[in-house]
């Protein structure tokens, strides 16, 4: 495992440039969405009763929310909002993809250069095409899932102790999506070097459980970094803490391509040495 890490992480270095893509469009993305929420919930909060509320204002504050939900149209003009950029990540991730395969293909035959937005053209058909069916697969149990958590929701409002009974579907949900993610990388490897999808199946279930520890180590360093500089932005506020807050994006990049590439060679060995 320690090989395919390292072999990795010299593909990270060689596409450094585009962990400086991810970061931007992570950081204009976050920067959007924080703006949306501030804009509907901040006027929110600032009507909530101050002193400590009573019970009495505590209801009329949730009445008149109720009231303005349904009678307002501020509701649904933010609602589309969120549902066109939605649908703007949906059509941007997978070129974001096509264009980081395109580059690991054209590394593993030893050249080198700027591909990137090459494998955008040369691939985002197929790999859009996976995505959409990976998207499809990953929420496909919540049409039997969901009904079964709904009845549980409201006491885990009073009571948070509740939710660990929806926690066995919670896990078992997570590690069907893993799956599902994990099969489909080795698929789309194969897919988009021409080498079949069949035989990259083959390599990821032999080898499943070097792909999992890798997903393990490199997924536990990243959650560890994250929720160090989370703390830290807590306790250094002002111009630290969103400095700190704003570096956790390039971690976020910097580990995701890491554990792409890793999974790369995993695949690329094992198919050579077929």
């Amino acid at each position: 495992m320690k090989s395919y890490t390292g072999k990795g992480w010299v593909s990270v270095k060689d596409q450094f440039y585009v962990i400086i893509l991810l970061f931007l469009y992570r950081l204009l993305w976050g920067y959007c969405l924080y703006r949306i929420v501030k804009s509907a919930v901040v006027p929110l909060l600032m009507r909530y009763p101050d002193p400590a509320p009573s019970e009495l204002s505590k209801l009329l504050y949730f009445y008149e929310g109720e009231m303005a939900l349904s009678q307002s149209n501020d509701v649904h003009t933010y609602a589309w909002i969120l549902i066109g950029m939605l649908l703007i990540r949906m059509i941007l991730t997978p070129l974001i993809h096509a264009g980081i395969f395109y580059n690991l293909h054209q590394e593993a035959r030893g050249e080198r250069g700027l591909f990137f937005f090459q494998g955008m053209r040369q691939l985002w058909k197929p790999v859009t095409l996976f995505y959409v069916i990976e998207t499809f697969l990953t929420f496909a149990p919540a049409y039997w899932l969901v009904p079964k958590m709904l009845p549980a929701l409201p006491a885990v409002i009073r009571d948070p102790s509740t939710l660990l009974k929806l926690a066995p579907y919670i896990v078992g949900w997570l590690i069907y999506a893993y799956l599902i993610h994990l099969f489909l990388l080795y698929i789309q490897f194969g897919k988009t070097s021409g080498t079949g999808m069949v035989p990259a199946i083959m390599v990821c279930l032999r080898h499943i459980r070097k792909a999992v520890l890798i997903s393990i180590t490199i997924g536990g360093i990243a959650m560890a970094l994250l929720l160090l500089f989370s703390g830290l932005s807590f306790f250094w506020s002002g111009l630290a803490g969103l400095v700190i807050q704003q570096a956790s994006y390039f971690v976020n990049s910097l580990f995701q391509l890491w554990s792409v590439t890793s999974q790369f060679h995993v695949w690329h060995t094992h198919r050579e040495n077929r």
